[in-house]
């Protein structure tokens, strides 16, 4: 085929499909699989900020929901928040005492009100956050990693994999941790098989997940390079979980954040895009207003 009329299809093909892929950046349901306000290794202190991103020119209500790691969370610390026209709004250390007031660690759902009427793209909205140390024991490294919001159809499910590549735990110069979160309102089990640079099978690991639960632990198999495999081995046909993984420098505390992306390679059978998220209730409602989010 000629080079120019190759070109000519390609940029054809990109104003076909360019709109849907942009759509599909933003949506109205997010997870943001790990969150913290809690002491680390090494001296460190771990933080989370929260950034939502408006782009209508319509306001939004939004819920946003702390799920707290290593229990079942049924009923769980809910934020009620409106969000205005191309307004960002920043929940500054999310975990901490004029916010969430928890401590700990977990993960955030950040959704838009189910009975509330969204037509089209007229819910979508953007969720991302940034964790970081303010203690980095020794180093620089206070910026922290950034942890992109997860929308919910980008989660593991039973025809996907969720992959994490270039992970590095030597046990001297880094740490690693892996984590789920679950957007699923029953018990899930999710292994993660530790693969070296060659694609054997070094170690596997086992998560077993409470109702919208959240679990991490340190990585107990050393690898340098390798990747992580994430998959669902029991639970409910609807269930999403959300894996990562985070590599931490030992001498700064640096850390870098891995999400876990899914894919359909390996599985045969097509993934069901019209899944309808279950949620938590309600519990504890938490304070908030527009003048106390300064920094």
């Amino acid at each position: 085929m000629n080079r120019s009329i190759l070109v000519l299809i390609l940029a054809a093909f990109v104003l076909v499909i360019g709109t849907g892929i942009a759509n599909a950046q933003l949506a109205a349901n997010w997870i943001i699989p790990a969150v913290a306000n809690t002491p680390g290794n090494g001296g460190t202190y771990w933080s989370t900020d929260v950034s939502i991103h408006n782009p209508q020119s319509w306001e939004l209500p939004l819920i946003v929901q702390f799920l707290e790691t290593g229990q079942v969370n049924d009923f769980v610390p809910t934020l009620d928040l409106v969000i205005y026209p191309y307004e960002t709004i920043n929940l500054w250390d999310v975990l901490g005492p004029d916010l969430f007031d928890v401590g700990g660690t977990g993960a955030l759902l950040i959704y838009v009100p189910p009975e509330e009427p969204c037509p089209d793209l007229e819910c979508l909205f953007l969720a991302t956050s940034r964790t970081y140390t303010s203690d980095p024991s020794g180093g620089f490294g206070e910026f922290g990693q950034a942890l992109p919001g997860a929308a919910l159809l980008e989660g593991t499910d039973w025809l996907t994999y969720g992959y994490a590549a270039g992970i590095l735990n030597d046990g001297l110069d880094f740490r690693c941790n892996i984590g789920v979160a679950s957007w699923t309102p029953d018990w899930t089990q999710v292994a993660v098989d530790v693969q070296d640079e060659t694609g054997a099978i070094v170690d596997t690991e086992i998560f077993d997940l409470p109702p919208f639960g959240h679990l991490q632990k340190r990585l107990r198999t050393e690898v340098m390079g390798g990747s992580l495999v994430f998959y669902l081995i029991d639970g409910p046909n609807d269930a999403f979980v959300y894996p990562y993984a985070s590599v931490v420098n030992q001498t700064t505390g640096d850390p870098s954040y891995f999400f876990a992306r899914f894919s359909g390679a390996g599985v045969s059978a097509k993934r069901n895009s019209k899944t309808i998220p279950s949620l938590p209730k309600r519990g504890r409602a938490v304070d908030w207003s527009r003048t106390a989010l300064s920094r």
